[in-house]
């Protein structure tokens, strides 16, 4: 503090110990009583020395300025992917990653370059080759890279410096020679202890609830916890705080109370809600769009002012999925949108209307522009779509959108760097910036810190946790720099590079973490795979076993699901009678209600669909309804049975040939998916239809009678239900055959007394006059044949026998009982019988699990 109020600039080595030094500093401020006090000039070193460098230039205008981060990323990967060995690498952008840290660690150690080149070897040769040619690429382009700024940097009055196990040597050397060191604060009494968890859930669990008792007890408690792989778990982490100190985060409440931890590092600025957003909307505006991607667009919640336009959009997207392809550019949705929106009577879908003004954003420019006219062209388009409804923002999606902002005035400046681009080339960069950008919103440092940093936090805590302190993982493995030789990395001292150096850096990180907490606790667990783990042998021998008895690791919705009060339990199977303005589905409001009742109702009643998803080409109902269609103009024409015998090959072939292509005409005047699609499904549906003519020619003879006749209406227990029998056909005899076209998967499913379709008995009940047999005719390209319920043999194959008719002496002795089981299933559905009790395979092809949570759902065996 003294320092502080001194006005010294007071440098970390990162910018996790500088925010938490600034914190700390504030926090004595508050504490002291104080409304007002000069901002703190805490600074990560980095940082200071980019900024020392630009008031330089300020007066020297010929001093070269730096690359930023995004330049410098960019222009590693250019070197990688130009160079000839770059072209063999899989993934240039981790070659990149590895030069770059390479050459920042020759600044840091101070090794020579010439050093480097003595010890030739495949990986030091890449590396001299790629260095020479960013070093060449920055003299072209008047640059230098931030890590070469502390060579030219001169003295500066009035800087201290954290002393801290973080710094690097040339770094140490310079601050040592020019600042004044800041030692730690007085070391606390220290107590150290040990834990032991069965898995690293649960040791994350114990952390928590550690913490949660802490506050609990200790007012101003504050603690620094260390989870050395904090980047490959975060998520967990996350999950297992919330548990303990933020359940509010998974209830159904408004309440928003601030977590008292947070956790540091960060995420891609990429997967934040309004970059996100943003650069979705951007990316649309290129190449051609799955429906799965503008459908998340169109929903997106950055483009709703409110609820009622969030459900337009939601209803706009189920219409979209019945009519869309799988795949378009963004014009042609944006145009198929807006019509379907008016026809439907869904009135201007506002996300529509702010896609489609940042479309015509994005339009006004093409060809090649410096990186300045494209963030303009960009910001102007964000403006008018997804950043439209700032004043609907949260804290978090607000500062990720400045965040987003400063990114792209930092693309704005390198016009020089990367010259003319085109749209394309330009939102590459943008989009690899975005990703490779870590975002924090800032909520200052709460009472609990988690780091994913091995280092020393330099503040003293009341509380400091280290986890993952296990014999395999502590002392850290030797970990050396890649393209760097090994031999010569131990000789200038970099860290990782020797075992040495890494039993020398946790004897020391050690001993520093416990003087920087009243209670040190170190922790292992067993691994992810099962087996145990023994804590390190370097561990401090006086560590005693932690006395906290945490709560085991399970979901946070577990806990609160357990702690909730019982609930009064009311079994709730009766829905209001059916009304006299409601309507029901047809046949599909039977077959439902005999699968499931349940689903009857939530289907036909309360108009639960499973959303249709576009695929590429037609969808199995549209199949369906083409061969349907084509099936019916055949038939129109041929008549009956000897119109097909007498019909040469080739005048069937020219006849199947035409049905099929009306049919598909009419199709695609719902949904065109393309020329090439047509093609193939035409060929398809010729082979297919081809097969299932020459089944029928099979058949003893017959006469089509009635073909997809109009919506006849079937009444059943008071209701009516419009039904469409796709063929009934006339024996020579007199008597009938019902036949119903099946192009998918098919099987006799309208036995017992409830079945699982009731489709064809419905039909039967329709017409039974002289009615003999009824069948499903399966039309695929694996297999063509009848599925029939007949009192007699020989009626669709030669050989075909009578069914059992399920103990019944006719077929018309089976359409008796079959009206019984149809009458019982409709007036259950009438009476409003909704109870959860599924067929055996009911549960296999509904999607209602959400709603119903029957155990079959779930994967247990149905009822």
């Amino acid at each position: 503090m003294a320092s502080v109020m001194a006005g010294e600039t007071v440098l970390a080595p990162n910018t996790e110990l500088a925010a938490a030094l600034f914190d700390a500093v504030e926090r004595t401020h508050r504490h002291a009583g104080r409304d007002l006090w000069p901002t703190p000039r805490v600074r990560d070193f980095s940082s200071w020395l980019k900024d020392q460098h630009a008031l330089r230039q300020l007066e020297d205008a010929a001093s070269l300025r730096v690359l930023s981060d995004i330049e410098e990323r960019e222009l590693w990967r250019s070197v990688i992917e130009s160079s000839e060995s770059g072209r063999d690498f899989p993934e240039p952008a981790g070659a990149a990653r590895a030069a770059r840290r390479a050459r920042r660690a020759l600044y840091e150690y101070g090794i020579p370059l010439r050093a480097i080149a003595a010890e030739p070897s495949l990986e030091t040769r890449l590396f001299v080759e790629w260095n020479q040619e960013f070093e060449t690429r920055c003299r072209s382009l008047s640059c230098r890279s931030a890590d070469s700024l502390l060579a030219t940097t001169p003295p500066c009055m009035g800087l201290a410096w954290m002393e801290s196990s973080a710094w690097r040597p040339v770094a140490r050397q310079w601050l040592m020679a020019h600042a004044r060191m800041l030692a730690p604060p007085a070391s606390r009494a220290e107590t150290v202890a040990e834990w032991c968890a069965p898995t690293p859930e649960a040791e994350l669990a114990a952390i928590a609830h550690w913490a949660l008792e802490n506050l609990r007890r200790t007012e101003g408690f504050r603690a620094w916890v260390c989870v050395p792989d904090l980047r490959l778990r975060r998520d967990e982490v996350v999950d297992a705080f919330d548990a303990a100190l933020a359940p509010q985060r998974f209830s159904l409440s408004d309440e928003r109370a601030a977590p008292p931890y947070a956790v540091a590092g960060g995420t891609p600025l990429a997967g934040h809600a309004a970059v996100a957003a943003a650069l979705e909307t951007l990316a649309a505006s290129i190449d051609e769009v799955r429906f799965e991607a503008f459908s998340a667009l169109l929903r997106a919640p950055q483009l709703q002012a409110s609820p009622a336009e969030a459900g337009a959009a939601a209803l706009l997207d189920v219409q979209l999925r019945r009519r869309a392809n799988a795949q378009a550019d963004l014009a042609t949705w944006l145009g198929l949108s807006e019509r379907i929106a008016q026809a439907q009577s869904l009135g201007e879908v506002a996300a529509v209307r702010r896609l489609r003004a940042a479309h015509l954003a994005l339009e006004e420019i093409r060809g090649n522009h410096p990186m300045s006219r494209w963030v303009e062209v960009w910001v102007r388009a964000l403006e008018s779509g997804p950043w439209g409804l700032r004043q609907h923002w949260s804290s978090g999606e607000y500062q990720s959108a400045e965040r987003f902002r400063e990114l792209l005035a930092t693309l704005a400046a390198a016009d020089g760097f990367f010259g003319a681009l085109s749209r394309r080339s330009a939102q590459r960069i943008l989009a690899r910036a975005a990703r490779d950008t870590a975002f924090q919103a800032q909520t200052g440092i709460p009472a609990v810190w988690v780091s994913g940093q091995l280092h020393d936090p330099w503040l003293n805590y009341h509380g400091v946790w280290i986890s993952g302190m296990s014999d395999r993982r502590w002392p850290p493995p030797v970990d050396p720099l890649p393209l760097l030789p090994a031999g010569l990395q131990r000789q200038y001292g970099v860290i990782g590079a020797s075992a040495e150096s890494q039993m020398q850096f946790a004897l020391d990180l050690q001993q520093r973490w416990r003087a920087r907490g009243a209670q040190c606790v170190f922790s292992h667990a067993g691994e992810d795979d099962g087996s145990a783990a023994a804590p390190s042998p370097l561990l401090p021998p006086d560590a005693a076993p932690l006395e906290l008895d945490p709560p085991p690791a399970r979901p946070h919705w577990l806990a609160q699901f357990e702690a909730a009060p019982e609930l009064e339990q009311w079994l709730d199977e009766q829905a209001p009678p059916f009304a006299a303005g409601e309507r029901t589905r047809g046949v599909a409001t039977l077959k439902a209600q005999s699968r499931c009742a349940f689903r009857g109702f939530a289907e036909s009643r309360l108009m639960s669909e499973r959303l249709e998803r576009p695929v590429p080409g037609f969808n199995d109902r549209e199949r369906g309804n083409l061969i349907h269609d084509a099936l019916e103009q055949i038939w129109d024409e041929l008549r009956d049975s000897r119109g097909l015998e007498s019909m040469s090959a080739a005048a069937l072939t020219g006849m199947l040939r035409d049905a099929a292509a009306r049919a598909l005409a009419k199709a695609c005047r719902v949904r065109d998916p393309g020329p090439k699609w047509r093609g193939r499904e035409h060929a398809r549906m010729v082979g297919v239809l081809c097969k299932w003519l020459d089944l029928e020619r099979l058949r003893e003879p017959f006469e089509v009678e009635h073909l997809e006749q109009g919506a006849q209406v079937a009444h059943h227990a008071g209701l009516d239900f419009n039904v469409r029998i796709d063929r009934v056909d006339r024996l020579a005899d007199g008597a009938r055959v019902l036949i119903d076209y099946k192009t998918g998967r098919a099987g006799a499913d309208w036995r017992g007394e409830r079945p699982d379709n009731p489709q064809l008995p419905i039909y039967a009940l329709l017409r039974p006059e002289s009615l003999v047999a009824v069948a499903y005719g399966r039309v695929n390209a694996g297999e063509c044949s009848f599925i029939a319920e007949s009192e007699r043999r020989g009626i669709f194959t030669p050989r075909g026998q009578k069914s059992k008719l399920e103990g019944m002496r006719s077929l018309a002795a089976l359409i008796e009982i079959w009206s019984r089981r149809i009458e019982n299933i409709a007036a259950d559905f009438a009476a409003g019988r909704a109870p959860v009790a599924p067929t055996v395979q009911a549960c296999r092809s509904c999607h209602l699990q959400g709603l119903c949570r029957v155990p079959a759902a779930l994967g247990e065996a149905a009822p």
